[in-house]
């Protein structure tokens, strides 16, 4: 992977830290008071040191601006340093939870806590930003959680009373490591997002930034689109009288969150649709209606004008959207009545739409964030909590009682982790400590959440369902329960719908109006029908998909907030926890402002100073009694172990550190305990004693490997001096030897000749004296007639021989160019219905599906739908553009077209297959058109087609023109379905059926679905083949190729051993191989360079039930033309058995089973099986026989 600019070396030449001011770590005080704690943080917080220790927990103040100490310096300086080592730092907690996951093997979460405003927002954007850098690798998996925080800014951070960017949402981020313990993804847990801050934000506060970004960070062109103007215009946004933030550019801030969608895939269509739905909610604020009689009507024109604006951006029809929003359905038990609402319960119902419609999409955009950066394997996580602090404002609401419940249970989780589950320690290990006391809030979670006796939540949940119920009757039942009855709760005199909670952060008086309806948080359902009913496909599905994905069915709003704290809680508690305590230092906001008043109080209710007592007194640092001795004998090694008795040698191995017990540490029953400093000075002296003890080690390991190197060089040497010895007193010899017997061998010739002179000239001078005869002297004429007529004979049986061989020869070439024909065809071919067509693979297997047609351009869309045999495994459409194998690709029209040759038209949509890269447990991928509009049908579409095409040569290879006939809304095209591994066959099917969504099809296209059959295994043995290069016959060279056999059997496969350098491989190879399929793939391959594998040839073997052949030869195919370019193709044959070994299967005899594959079943079948070598021999010599005694 290539270096970023984020992997550039960093210079530390000339950098410093600052220079230490008052105690980094509170416990080392010598003033445990809280003014000498306020003392301490106010001096540090001066010199612009804004984090403090109190042992492992960190207090982070909020500096109210931006400080030179996180650059890259930065987080190099704190890699690898273990806390308390250097300044105290947000990186140090960071680095200390990557580093304790690996070496502990455990989860790991930080818990990042803090009034609103107090910066634990910008806190958890620093700790993601140090394990994005940690890991020291730069990956978009990295660059995407890093670019997933704009987005969620954008749609859940408003400015508030405290805070500028407040997160009106908690969230969990996970941030997933693989087994290297590089980051593999993420993953975020919302909780609760403010939904009336939609509708009402309070005075002095704004709505969610993006509705300020579209209406100001637009151009007038986009706002003209959306139909927007200025932010004062909406009612949504002007009821707070705060527009903007100062040093916030709002366009600057909308460009950064389209960067980040288009970074998760969100297509320009996408983000357009998304854009529609944010700016209709702003137009439903600007619908205004009045009473007429016990109904409602719109108020005025300009009312009415935004609700028809409202309806075009979300794609509704405008009287059908004023219906819904001015009735109400009710269903009786025999019939269904639609109520007419009055202007009040309207307004409420526009209202209640709006925030449906905006958290709907929230909703939708964090799954998407998740789908794009979530791994599917990882081995362990960190996890960070930015959860919404305490809030207690002038009017506090539902929303801030849930808010201030979830930080109750923080505080607990905190109380348990440091306090009770520590001291509970303590007394299991019988070891000398003094209790201390804390602050317990269970009581007052008791209060809010118990069952029995019912808490607040409880009774409100009640009063929600009840139909007569009203906030007077809720009031009434909380004071008559819990009145005087609990410390926690409290009845103001002069208020009679409120009530006051005593939490740990002091009391906060709530305001129970409008408390029922923000519990039930019910959409009516007439306008959840109409909007799935929008013609925008996006909408459309988003809202359809939104009701179905609903896990909560008909929970209230507390009962799912109670069980989403229960499910934290469970989470946090199986990981190893940190806590930062981030601090507000002022309300106004500025820096250098230090108000102790208010420091005071947040570091009261947080129980600070119980923490530094329990972390000063304590002994947070505890090892088991085997783990300490492995751990720190090192520092001693001359303490030796004494067998059966651990405390012993325990004790004798503190003593030799120089630790006393009770002060520096303590040995319990199971367990050795240590304050931080003295666990921190141990670790250091543990480092040393390890690089001691490692550089000896590097020191002996260079001094043998030095001298194994000068042995083996030394001898070698004397190996290549004898060598170069021998051989140059041999090279010599041969040299004359050679000499010697050209010498020799001339001689021999000049002898030979002149005795062959001698010879012709006497047999020349005998012949002379000889008279001549005839040739056919002594012959009758019977006789030379019959030696003419075996001539001729002869002549003719040698000519008719020629003729058949000329024959065969051009038979097999005409078959050969007809296969080639076949799997080459690129002229385009008209398909039928139910007709099957071969699809050719190409060097990368690539093939691309086109469909088109002439009218609207959003008339028809194309999915695909996945399946092994009847099991649905995944499907792609367009706004799931991709499978999970990453094997099928979804185009729409304006991505690219592939321009077809003689001037026809585009393609309106493509899916592009790479059929290499198909997962092999998918063996059948269905096409469906649909038309999408509720006005359109396959009759109202003008010439639409299907197309293959091949991607890598751009030619068509079949067309297949769809029926415009009938009503239907969608059709099932065609299936692409497996035959072996790496066979495919297309079919058309061309058959109607109804549904607008890809999700309807699932079950219409059973019929065209095969079922699953029973699970076979087979023992397949591999015994030898007989290959021929077709490259080396070509060019006369000689060939040797080091193969092996791989068989494909559904998708499990099994590779044989490696035959080195042989053309007649012998491979004694026996395997198991177990799938549900009909047919055995066996591929010849042959590894080339840098370890990849190249396929050679194949044969394709069917198996019918009971299948058994013994050594019986297969026809191996070569790779077709277009695969083999630039590669080494084989042909031969290859001897073989199988055997089915699945329970209750009878096997047939030996050879019996017929492995030739009918055409229409199988591409490139193999021949039927042949004799063995003796039957070829017998079946020759008997031709030879023949022909001898013709």
């Amino acid at each position: 992977m290539g270096k970023s600019k984020d992997d550039e070396p960093v210079d530390m030449k000339g950098f410093k830290l600052p220079p230490a001011i008052g105690y980094e770590d509170m416990t080392q005080m010598d003033d445990m008071t809280l003014e000498g704690v306020l003392s301490n943080l106010k001096d540090r917080y001066a010199g612009d040191l804004i984090y403090t220790y109190t042992s492992s927990i960190l207090v982070a103040i909020n500096p109210f601006k931006r400080l030179p100490i996180y650059d890259k310096k930065w987080v190099k300086m704190y890699k690898g340093k273990r806390i308390g080592l250097i300044s105290p730092h947000i990186y140090a907690i960071a680095d200390a939870t990557y580093t304790c996951m690996i070496e502990h093997k455990v989860n790991q979460s930080v818990l990042v806590s803090g009034e609103s405003g107090a910066g634990k927002t910008e806190s958890t954007k620093l700790i993601l930003a140090f394990l994005s850098a940690r890991t020291d690798r730069a990956s978009p998996i990295e660059t995407m959680v890093l670019e997933s925080i704009p987005v969620l800014e954008a749609l859940g951070n408003a400015k508030t009373g405290r805070n500028d960017n407040s997160s009106r949402f908690g969230k969990f981020i996970e941030i997933q490591f693989d087994d290297d313990y590089y980051i593999a993804g993420s993953k975020i847990i919302p909780y609760l997002l403010e939904k009336s801050r939609i509708v009402y934000p309070h005075e002095g506060e704004r709505n969610y930034h993006i509705f300020y970004q579209m209406t100001v960070g637009m151009d007038d062109a986009e706002k003209k689109k959306y139909h927007l103007t200025k932010p004062k215009d909406y009612r949504y946004l002007n009821c707070s009288s705060c527009i903007s933030i100062k040093g916030m550019d709002e366009a600057e801030e909308l460009a950064s969150f389209k960067r980040a969608l288009g970074l998760f895939e969100v297509s320009p269509q996408i983000q357009d649709d998304m854009l529609k739905v944010l700016a209709s909610v702003l137009h439903l604020g600007n619908v205004m209606w009045k009473p007429d009689g016990d109904k409602a009507t719109i108020k005025d024109d300009k009312s009415n004008q935004h609700l028809a604006w409202a309806a075009e951006l979300l794609s509704l029809d405008v009287e059908k959207l004023r219906f819904s929003l001015t009735h109400k359905l009710i269903k009786m038990r025999d019939e269904t009545i639609e109520k007419p609402l009055n202007h009040e319960l309207v307004r409420g119902q526009t209202d209640a739409f709006a925030k449906y419609v905006y958290s709907t999409l929230f909703d939708w955009m964090v799954n998407k964030l998740n789908e794009c950066t979530c791994a599917e394997q990882f081995r362990q996580f960190i996890g960070v909590l930015d959860i919404f602090g305490f809030e207690k404002f002038d009017l506090n609401s539902l929303e801030q009682f849930l808010i201030n419940l979830a930080n109750e249970k923080l505080q607990q989780f905190f109380n348990h982790h440091i306090f009770k589950l520590e001291q509970k320690i303590y007394e299991e290990e019988q070891i000398d400590w003094s209790v201390i006391e804390f602050k317990d809030n269970q009581k007052c979670l008791d209060l809010i959440e118990k069952r029995r006796p019912p808490g607040i939540l409880s009774i409100l949940d009640e009063e929600t369902k009840f139909p007569r119920a009203t906030d007077e009757t809720l009031i009434e039942k909380l004071h008559q329960n819990f009145d005087k009855k609990s410390e926690y709760y409290e009845k103001p005199r002069l208020k009679k719908v409120h009530f006051t909670v005593n939490h740990y952060a002091g009391g906060v008086e709530y305001d129970i109006v409008g408390w029922r309806e923000k519990n039930r948080d019910e959409v009516p359902e007439m306008l959840s029908n109409l909007i799935k009913k929008s013609d925008n496909k996006f909408i459309a599905l988003l809202y359809t998909e939104s009701v179905a994905a609903d896990p909560s069915g008909k929970m209230t709003v507390g009962a799912q907030f109670k069980q989403q704290l229960t499910d934290l809680m469970a989470l946090l508690t199986q990981t190893e926890p940190y806590f930062i305590r981030c601090v507000k230092p002022n309300e106004d906001k500025l820096p250098d402002k230090f108000d102790e008043q208010l420091i005071h109080d947040q570091l009261l209710y947080a129980g600070m100073m119980e923490t530094i007592a329990i972390r000063r007194m304590g002994y947070p640092v505890r090892y088991a009694l085997d783990d300490f001795w492995k751990r720190y004998k090192v520092i001693c090694p001359e303490v030796s172990l004494v067998r059966g008795d651990m405390t012993k040698t325990l004790n004798t191995l503190i003593s030799a550190l120089g630790l006393s017990i009770p002060g520096d540490t303590q040995i319990g029953k199971t367990k050795v305990f240590l304050k931080q400093d003295i666990a921190n000075d141990l670790e250091d002296r543990r480092n040393v004693a390890l690089t001691s003890t490692i550089l000896k080690m590097q020191v002996w390991w260079r001094c043998v490997s030095a001298r194994s190197r000068f042995c083996d060089s030394r001898k070698s040497s004397l190996k290549l001096q004898a060598w170069w010895r021998s051989g140059f007193r041999r090279k010599a010899f041969v040299a004359q030897h050679h000499k010697s017997i050209v010498l020799q061998s001339w001689y021999r010739m000049v002898m030979a000749m002149k005795r062959r002179k001698v010879l012709l000239e006497k047999k020349r001078k005998e012949d002379a004296k000889k008279p001549k005869k005839p040739k056919d002297e002594g012959l009758t004429d019977k006789e030379r007639e019959k030696l003419r007529q075996i001539a001729a004979g002869e002549l003719k049986i040698s000519t008719e021989e020629a003729e058949a061989e000329e024959a065969a020869r051009l038979k097999a070439e005409e078959k050969a160019a007809k296969k080639r024909a076949k799997m080459e065809r690129t002229k385009s071919i008209m398909m039928k219905k139910g007709e099957q067509v071969e699809i050719p693979i190409n060097v990368d297997g690539k093939i691309t599906i086109g469909l088109g047609w002439k009218g609207g351009q959003w008339d028809m869309d194309a999915s695909v739908l996945c399946f092994r045999y009847a099991e649905h495994r995944d499907d792609v459409y367009y706004y799931k553009p991709r499978s999970r194998d990453g094997g099928i690709v979804h185009r729409s029209g304006y991505a690219g077209f592939i321009r077809i040759k003689d001037g026809e038209d585009k393609d309106v949509e493509q899916i592009d297959i790479n059929l290499t890269k198909v997962s092999p447990k998918t063996n059948t991928l269905v096409f469906v058109v649909t038309v999408f509009s509720e006005e359109s049908n396959f009759s109202s579409i003008q010439d639409p087609y299907v197309r293959l095409v091949d991607t890598s040569t751009d030619n068509e290879f079949c067309r297949y023109n769809i029926e415009q006939s009938g009503s239907e809304t969608a059709k099932i095209m065609c299936k692409l379905y497996r035959l072996g591994f790496s066979r495919w066959r297309l079919k058309a099917i061309g058959e109607p059926a109804d549904g607008r969504l890809y999700k309807h099809m699932i079950t219409q296209v059973r019929p065209y679905l095969q079922e699953a059959p029973p699970k076979r295994r087979f023992k397949v043995k591999l015994h030898r083949a007989k290959l021929k290069d077709m490259k080396a016959q070509y060019t006369g060279e000689e060939s040797a190729l080091s193969t092996f056999c791989e068989i494909r059997y559904d998708i499990d496969k099994a590779k044989s051993r490696v035959v080195k350098k042989s053309m007649t491989p012998q491979y004694k190879t026996a395997r198991d191989v177990a799938g549900q399929g009909a047919v055995m793939e066996v591929i010849v391959k042959s590894y080339v360079r840098f370890g990849k594998e190249q396929t050679l040839a194949r044969a394709l073997i069917p198996l019918e039930a009971g299948t058994n052949i013994q050594e019986q030869w297969v026809k191996l195919e070569g790779l077709e033309k277009g695969r083999a370019r630039g590669q080494t193709t084989v042909q031969g044959d290859l001897k073989i058995s199988i055997t089915e070994t699945t329970p209750g299967v009878n096997l047939k005899a030996p050879g019996e089973c017929n492995l030739t594959l009918d055409d229409s079943d199988v591409l490139n079948a193999p021949p039927k099986v042949g004799t063995d070598k003796k039957d070829k021999k017998d079946k020759s010599g008997g031709e030879k026989k023949k022909k001898k005694k013709k």
